[in-house]
């Protein structure tokens, strides 16, 4: 004998379950930001500024001006390319926080090289940067991977403490073995015909290119290949594919040269792009950031793109806000944060939510 349930008929109730998960995987960020937003309309209320003229002018400036969708897409170049690495090891359940030091190596090696040939022809150079700073993000990362193979170290501990062994590392380069002997600062020799082309109808270099061939790739092996198969199994039971497909190694290397990989071609982009040379603000917190982005995109390709157009929209917008208003950043990026916690408090209770009426259906159908 089985109950029948006699609650009255809902939108969803029709709905399959995989349909309302799916609904719920879009809804979910869209009401978090939304509410996200609102609270931070009322700490830019309490500084004594109209929330609605922030917004207006935070949006506008970055989305619907061609200086601001520049800003927005040379920032998002970056954290677009990093975040899909990482979301790719998150997804694996292999935590790589060290981006931020892999961005740096990365570019301290195409520098390193290229430097020293940089009137070579440019349809040399940049193919060479963009391996050379793949070669340097995998090394880099693949230090972490060693130590969690063979000695069990956890990565998040690893890949974040590389970081600072990778930045002073980059502040003695630039002082010694790669100044610039030409300049009084620590900085690098230039890229010099490494430097990406402009894009004239944008004003934004090529690299944003590439994030354009990145994500429907990195999209199409996560759901169509084997590779990407292993991700998923991976993130979900990971004795499973050790039992059955892979050696315990494999999978966390892996996930962490192909992050270290992109955070390195995003240090070399953003040195060919946008800085000419190495010097000690070189990786400007994207590594970081990056992790938010990749967090906000739900660990997919096609979700770090939205996200991290959507997140440099906002940090360029707060620059706007700050020039018109006078409006700190710090609180515009505040609001950043509070997307963040919002989002993680929005997958919980939707979680909570999927599994309570799991429960109920498993009830629903027992004798």
């Amino acid at each position: 004998m089985t109950t029948i349930d006699a609650r009255p008929a809902t939108p969803t109730r029709g709905l399959s379950h995989a349909t309302r998960a799916r609904i719920t995987t879009v809804l979910t960020p869209v009401a978090s930001v939304m509410a996200a937003l609102l609270v931070g309309a009322v700490l830019i209320a309490f500084a004594g500024e109209n929330p609605v003229d922030i917004y207006r002018t935070m949006f506008s400036e970055a989305l619907f001006t061609r200086s601001g969708w520049r800003e927005t897409l040379l920032q998002a170049t970056p954290l677009a390319l990093i975040a899909v690495g990482l979301g790719l090891g998150f997804r694996a359940g292999v935590w790589n926080i060290g981006a931020e030091g892999q961005l740096i190596v990365g570019a301290v090696l195409s520098i390193a090289v290229i430097g020293s040939v940089n009137d070579a022809p440019g349809i040399v150079l940049i193919p060479l940067g963009l391996v050379l700073g793949a070669v340097g993000g995998a090394l880099w990362a693949s230090i972490a991977g060693y130590l969690a193979v063979r000695h069990g170290v956890n990565t998040v501990i690893s890949t974040l403490l590389l970081v600072f062994i990778a930045e002073p590392l980059l502040n003695w380069a630039v002082r010694s073995p790669l100044k610039d002997p030409e300049s009084f600062l620590p900085q690098s020799r230039v890229i010099g015909n490494a430097t990406l082309p402009q894009m004239g109808f944008l004003d934004l270099h090529i690299g944003f290119l590439l994030v354009l061939i990145v994500v429907p790739v990195a999209s199409y092996v996560l759901r169509r290949t084997r590779f990407g198969f292993l991700i998923r199994a991976h993130g979900g039971n990971r004795f499973a594919v050790y039992a059955n497909e892979t050696r315990e190694s494999v999978m966390p290397m892996a996930m962490l040269v192909l992050g270290g990989s992109l955070a390195g071609i995003a240090g070399f982009i953003q040195l060919a792009g946008v800085q000419t040379r190495v010097g000690s603000g070189t990786a400007a917190g994207f590594g970081f950031t990056a992790i938010i982005v990749a967090i906000l995109g739900r660990n997919d390709p096609v979700g770090v793109l939205i996200a991290a157009v959507a997140l440099s929209a906002m940090l360029v917008g707060a620059e706007a806000a700050q020039r018109d208003s006078g409006l700190p950043v710090a609180l515009v990026q505040s609001v950043q944060a509070l997307v963040v916690i919002f989002v993680a408090a929005g997958d919980a209770v939707a979680s909570r939510v999927s599994a309570r009426r799991a429960r109920r259906r498993s009830r629903a159908v027992l004798p």
